[in-house]
């Protein structure tokens, strides 16, 4: 569970686990419906050629002690729903993208994020979260898009879609944009009006453009991209950007490859894991999907935009004097920061950055 994860529950549609001899086929149960559906072909290209990375079962033993290990601290698992439904992943041969063939229905969805994740843990989690580094960091990173729109934050519109928490929309209100959101949960409606965020229907977006539409982890855990990625490009306004934040796929191919699945998640263990990390970017359940940047180039070719390198924050430093320790700690933050730029700009990171700015061609 990494930024803004909330993905929204509604809009599944796909081949439905059938029932046999009345009793609930895998994954599928008896009184709230089918919990997985399966994908046919790439759900960016449509391609229908995939090359199998990873083949086996919610039950077998390694991706099962991942479940476990991943959601430990954040809720309660129930291996019951799960029961017999496959854990595949795919590569799409034409646009890169790695997928999971099986992705959580609607009743799925429900009991994740009531059940799995524990709504108080998550609200918790992300108050945590709420640091003077986060603040400084997305200030930061929200100062790089409006000086690649060529507006002062005052003059600029920000549709933040994946509002979560607002960890990234009370930071823009803050520097002074109008910030607007999308949300369906009246306590996150509530709270987004407390922080001067105005909600819009995503009915109304048809009819709205922005400065900045804005995607912090949220493509990654949506079973259809393809559909709400055309839904903000048409958002974008004259001169305007889409930013689009995933997990990067890293060496998840490799790590397949030569280890299979894990039996432990990399969030057990805040992330410290080196390389192990980039098994975040097929997580069980929630990381659906793992782009790339040529997955992104297929996405931006539909509506004509370039796409580029977004940035980490590494173009500002910031060094607090204050005291030692914080002198120190702004220092490595800084340093992580610029040198997160150079993997992503000059190195090897180029074709797979995780952080994307797409744009109308000139």
């Amino acid at each position: 569970m990494m930024d803004d994860l909330y993905p929204s529950p509604d809009g599944l549609t796909a081949s439905l686990i059938s029932e046999r001899d009345g009793t609930p086929a895998p994954g599928e149960a008896r009184d709230d419906g089918p919990l997985f559906v399966a994908r046919v072909g790439c759900p960016v290209c449509g391609a229908d050629r995939p090359a199998t990375l990873y083949d086996a079962t919610y039950d077998s033993p390694a991706v099962l002690r991942h479940v476990d290990s991943h959601y430990r601290r954040q809720g309660k698992v129930d291996h019951s729903l799960l029961r017999g439904v496959d854990f595949t992943i795919f590569e799409c041969r034409d646009c890169a993208l790695i997928y999971q063939k099986m992705v959580p229905a609607p009743a799925m969805l429900h009991h994740l994020y009531d059940r799995f994740i524990d709504p108080e843990k998550l609200k918790d989690h992300e108050h945590a979260r709420l640091t003077l580094d986060n603040h400084l960091d997305v200030a930061t990173r929200l100062a790089s898009l409006l000086v690649r729109i060529g507006k002062e934050p005052k003059d600029a519109t920000l549709l933040d879609f994946g509002f979560g928490y607002g960890r990234w929309a009370r930071v823009a209100v803050g520097m002074g944009m109008q910030v607007f959101a999308t949300e369906i949960s009246p306590e996150k409606i509530a709270f987004a009006r407390s922080i001067g965020v105005r909600i819009v229907d995503e009915s109304a977006l048809a009819r709205m453009q922005f400065d900045i539409v804005h995607t912090e982890q949220v493509f990654e855990h949506l079973t259809h991209p393809v559909e709400v990625f055309d839904m903000l490009a048409r958002c974008i306004g004259p001169g305007g950007v889409l930013k689009l934040a995933v997990p990067r796929q890293g060496r998840i191919r490799q790590l397949l490859r030569r280890n299979g699945f894990i039996d432990w998640s990399p969030y057990e263990k805040d992330f410290r894991c080196g390389a192990y990390n980039d098994y975040n970017a097929v997580l069980p359940l929630e990381h659906l999907n793992a782009f790339c940047r040529k997955t992104v180039e297929s996405l931006a070719r539909r509506h004509d935009l370039v796409v580029e390198t977004g940035r980490y924050g590494g173009n500002a430093v910031f060094l607090d004097a204050s005291s030692r320790g914080r002198f120190l700690a702004s220092a490595r933050h800084s340093a992580r920061r610029l040198l997160k730029d150079l993997y992503v700009r000059v190195g090897p990171g180029r074709a797979d950055t995780g952080c994307y700015v797409l744009a109308r061609r000139a």
